[in-house]
């Protein structure tokens, strides 16, 4: 099972310039809490940041973890601004009729019950602070038919469900939550598309823009939630996929 970190931010976001959201958010002044259960992991990335970045070593899909996160990570960097929740990965894959119930209560835990906990948890310390932005990362999947991935495709659909609640919930206090949502992107858990040609042609006939996703198109929809450009903006899914999910293989 595979899972990367959820990070909360404190600081002031402008447009900047870096090939992933944790940097592109430290280089815009941000303070970065990094959250993950490899603490080796956690201080490898918070190395190549600045601004005294935060480690906090917690599995995410414990039902205690938002609060013990939220608790650590105030103290270390006091009001927080921005979070992203980032946490994904699972091995509930496969034939539904194959899924094994512990692995599917991993997935679900990890990938919607943990940002609704967490995210309902900081909103309320930002509205208590005149507001913030929660951005959450989900997947194309989450409005595309594929075999074999049902489980995960009912969780990406029902963060992006309870995205549009929360907004409702805590609009009225400037707590913003919105969703990207990536297709196959250059990343480890994008590989198994990415590093075998015949998956990857397939999957570009449907891919108007020709290419599969890098990190930076991903941080940079991360970085525009999570900034005053996008102050107008709560409760919306932002596709960052070359138009996959909007798009049908030529019949010609």
């Amino acid at each position: 099972m595979s899972r990367v970190e959820s990070s909360a931010t404190s600081g002031e976001q402008t447009s900047c310039h870096s090939p992933s959201s944790r940097a592109r958010l430290f280089r815009c002044g941000a303070r970065v809490v990094l959250v993950g259960r490899s603490k080796e992991t956690l201080e490898e990335v918070a190395s190549e940041l600045e601004n005294d970045p935060v480690v906090v070593v917690s599995d995410i899909g414990d039902p205690t973890a938002p609060q013990a996160i939220l608790d650590r990570a105030k103290a270390a960097v006091g009001h927080i601004d921005v979070l992203v929740n980032n946490a994904g990965g699972g091995e509930a894959a496969g034939p539904a009729n194959t899924l094994k119930p512990e692995d599917a209560d991993v997935l679900w835990a990890l990938n919607l019950r943990a940002p609704i906990l967490l995210g309902g948890l900081v909103a309320a310390d930002m509205a208590a602070s005149g507001g913030g932005s929660i951005v959450s990362i989900s997947s194309g999947l989450s409005q595309q038919g594929m075999p074999g991935v049902s489980l995960y495709s009912a969780v990406k659909g029902g963060l992006e469900a309870a995205t549009r609640s929360l907004a409702t919930e805590w609009g009225a206090a400037a707590v913003r939550f919105n969703v990207v949502s990536p297709g196959v992107t250059r990343t480890r858990l994008g590989s198994w598309i990415s590093s075998n040609d015949a998956a990857l042609h397939k999957y570009l006939e449907k891919v108007p823009l020709n290419r599969i996703g890098e990190p930076e198109d991903v941080a940079a929809a991360v970085l525009f939630l999570s900034s005053p450009q996008s102050a107008y903006i709560t409760g919306q899914v932002i596709p960052v996929d070359g138009g996959w999910i909007t798009s049908s293989p030529s019949l010609a």
